[in-house]
């Protein structure tokens, strides 16, 4: 409403009298929607008439302290964008500048103008998130936020830039476990999907250390007694194998007993 506002003051500054009233009713037809089913109802003859009107029904009155309040406090996030951050700021500043220029003087305008935009960028590189951007962007000292966002934007791309680029050396010094080549880790190798990777150094050693073994059943190598299936082998010096307990029980028990008499 304040763009409108300034917008229609600018062009009844620039025409001729002898037009304001042709421009009154052009102004009316564009204001639409609730503003206008309202002004309907009321008498309202001239533009100096409807901008009172306007500012006192539909601009929000908030006091300088309060947009000097939000402009102070605001802070760059962690992960925002400069560009984000400038268009924030740049809103916040527009605010400031129109409360601290309503109902000014002519005479104070221009101070006002002036220590609007220090004020903005002040707080523009006070809390930018990156020390480093920071740090160069105030030693440029620089006096127009052009030149301080212009400033920010380079050094955040050149940022950017240097840790994708040690980003990649990094996994360039990578070597997979899997097929043995360089830039990629054994979890994202494309041989393990195709299933033509090479033996693995791991498994192999174990493969080695399992034909050492003795299997204690058979007496063979190459695999453990619990896998073994060949019966069990005879002891040396005995020709029959001892029965077992229960064996030796049921043998003793078909035994005939024999009854002695006196």
């Amino acid at each position: 409403m304040l763009a409108f506002i300034g917008n229609v003051d600018t062009a009844f500054a620039v025409i001729n009298p002898e037009q304001d009233a042709t421009l009154y009713k052009f102004v009316l037809t564009r204001i639409s929607v609730e503003p206008r089913t309202a002004i309907s109802h009321r008498n309202l003859n001239n533009w100096i008439e409807l901008k009172e009107y306007l500012q006192n029904s539909y601009i929000e009155k908030r006091t300088l302290d309060f947009h000097a309040s939000q402009l102070f406090k605001a802070k760059q996030g962690k992960d925002e964008r400069v560009t984000d951050w400038i268009h924030k700021i740049q809103t916040l500043g527009s605010q400031f500048r129109e409360a601290a220029l309503l109902n000014c003087s002519a005479g104070a305008r221009e101070g006002i103008l002036d220590l609007a935009d220090r004020l903005r960028n002040i707080c523009f590189i006070q809390v930018l998130a990156s020390d480093r951007i920071q740090t160069i962007v105030r030693s440029r000292n620089y006096q127009h936020f052009d030149e301080i966002a212009e400033t920010a934007l380079v050094e955040e791309s050149a940022i950017a830039s240097r840790q994708d680029r040690h980003r990649q050396e990094g996994d360039s010094e990578l070597k997979c476990g899997n097929c043995g080549k360089l830039g990629h880790a054994s979890n994202r190798c494309y041989v393990r999907t195709k299933r033509d990777a090479r033996v693995n150094p791991v498994a192999l050693d174990n493969s080695k250390m399992d034909s050492q073994i003795t299997c204690h059943r058979c007496g063979e190598k190459g695999h453990v007694a619990r896998k073994c299936w060949k019966p069990p082998r005879r002891r040396e010096g005995s020709d029959t194998a001892r029965p077992s307990g229960n064996e030796s029980r049921r043998t003793e028990r078909r035994r005939p007993t024999v009854a002695f008499t006196q």
